[in-house]
């Protein structure tokens, strides 16, 4: 009897994502980390801080087309945006990861453990929310070393 009820909900789900499709609607998916992001990273900036830290820079991720740090990246992608995370996970966070640019398995699973040690969605795509939560290095604007991580 449970396997025919589990054979007629599974039959129910197709039916209705069959109809949805034909009729042009969408199903409701939970947002994942990036959806809060409309542009993909294109880039690694380095920001200033005139007002709390006048003497140091940090080094982030940035969407090249919308000119923002509001933007998304994930396994597959390769630029500077990707060496500014590689860089920051190695700097605050511990990790070894050679800093090439390509958002390979080492990337996706080092930012997995700091999205679970952060307290958000551990799914290995990174976006605003893990951008916000994760703390960032300063580095000094004289030596270039790292002064800290907040």
């Amino acid at each position: 009897m449970i396997k025919i009820r589990r054979v007629r909900i599974r039959s129910f789900v197709a039916t209705g994502a069959l109809l949805a499709g034909l009729t042009g609607s969408a199903l409701a998916a939970a947002p994942s980390a990036t959806a809060a992001a409309d542009y993909p990273c294109g880039r690694g900036v380095t920001l200033y801080n005139n007002v709390t830290n006048p003497t140091s820079y940090k080094y982030m991720p940035w969407a090249t087309v919308a000119n923002t740090g509001n933007c998304w990246m994930d396994r597959g992608m390769s630029n500077s945006g990707v060496t500014a995370l590689q860089k920051n996970l190695n700097s605050c966070y511990g990790y070894r990861l050679a800093t090439d640019g390509i958002f390979g398995p080492a990337t996706e699973s080092a930012l997995i453990s700091v999205q679970k040690r952060v307290g958000v969605a551990a799914d290995g795509d990174y976006g605003p929310n893990t951008a916000n939560a994760m703390v960032w290095a300063n580095y000094s604007l004289e030596t270039g070393q790292r002064i800290n991580c907040n």
